[in-house]
């Protein structure tokens, strides 16, 4: 059985997401739409994850705060969902391949969406603290999250069934890169695979003991990057068997990875974004002004859709040369 401290990984990863799902509160005349034309948005939201619908761009967050641009990030329209069921707080979209939304609810929900913005709930009938989701090819809903549980809906949200791989542990992250093959990543290094479709799931050796999943990309089934505590960022070439360690000088955490024209994008920390060259990842230049970058989406090569903390969301062009990293850490 592991031992957890007072400083224990899910304790930093709580508070972690506490700061993100809080952060700011938002008044409460805030709900409804409204929209930002000509510029980012800046208010006090904290967005958590993004998805580009068809015909439209969409970002989630604290409060149940749900913003969406009709016009490839322009302007942007803002509304909430939750309020009169209980308190919302989105950290996870994804769309379907039959085109519908799924948003991921901190507190035991998903939200199923239209492109006419129409939201409706469906409660996770589990225990488990959920902290990610995906919508697979066959528009199977995914969640993991507290206890090693992974869930699955077949009939969006309607029934569930749940799976506990036998360890108190948090699941973070979970993908699938093809209809058989998917990958989740969590606490304690963990690392397990499916090459049926999420029917059986193989424990894969810990990337290491000590290593907490921030965040996960894998592009193919051999091929993935892991991002954890204190900037680390381990590399797999065989389907998450063995695990190489890519140097960040800067040491600062990256939340999410995504690939981008032809390059990997990493994002994090302190407004700070990161480019993959070689087995290095260095700056791409000065960091935006949020205490966080969390989630982006890629819209064609040049085109890259970010969103973070204290507001921050908008489209950015990319291409720059990325820039050496200072000698000093970021704490």
């Amino acid at each position: 059985m592991l031992k957890k401290t007072p400083m224990s990984f899910p304790m930093m990863a709580t508070a972690l997401m506490l700061l993100a799902l809080c952060g700011c509160n938002v008044s409460s005349n805030m709900a409804g739409v409204e929209a930002e034309k000509g510029k980012a948005v800046t208010r006090a939201d904290h967005f958590q994850a993004v998805a580009v619908g068809k015909g439209e761009l969409l970002a989630v967050g604290s409060d149940g705060i749900v913003a969406r641009s009709k016009d490839e990030g322009k302007s942007w329209s803002r509304q909430m969902v939750g309020g009169q069921t209980g308190p919302s707080g989105l950290i996870s979209i994804s769309v379907c391949p039959d085109g519908a939304y799924v948003a991921l609810d901190f507190y035991r929900k998903i939200w199923l969406g239209t492109t006419d913005g129409k939201w409706s709930e469906k409660e996770i009938k589990s225990k488990v603290n959920p902290l990610a989701m995906t919508c697979d090819s066959e528009n199977k809903i995914w969640v993991v999250g507290s206890r090693s549980t992974i869930l699955s809906s077949a009939d969006k949200g309607a029934t569930w069934q749940e799976k506990t791989m036998g360890v108190d542990a948090m699941l973070v992250t979970v993908q699938f890169v093809d209809a058989k093959h998917g990958f989740i990543t969590g606490e304690f290094g963990i690392v397990y695979s499916t090459a049926d479709g999420g029917a059986n799931w193989t424990v894969e050796p810990k990337i290491a003991p000590d290593f907490f999943s921030y965040g996960a990309l894998f592009t193919d089934a051999n091929t993935g990057w892991v991002s954890g505590l204190a900037g680390t960022v381990m590399h797999t070439k065989d389907g998450g068997k063995t695990w190489s360690k890519q140097a960040n000088k800067l040491g600062a955490p990256m939340y999410q990875i995504v690939a981008h024209g032809g390059d990997m994008i990493a994002l994090g920390i302190s407004g700070l974004m990161f480019k993959l060259q070689g087995e290095q990842w260095e700056l791409m230049g000065p960091p935006k002004s949020t205490p966080y970058l969390r989630a982006a989406a890629s819209l064609d090569a040049k085109r890259l859709l970010i969103a973070g903390g204290a507001g921050a969301l908008e489209v950015i062009t990319t291409g720059g040369a990325a820039v050496p990293a200072p000698a000093t850490k970021t704490e």
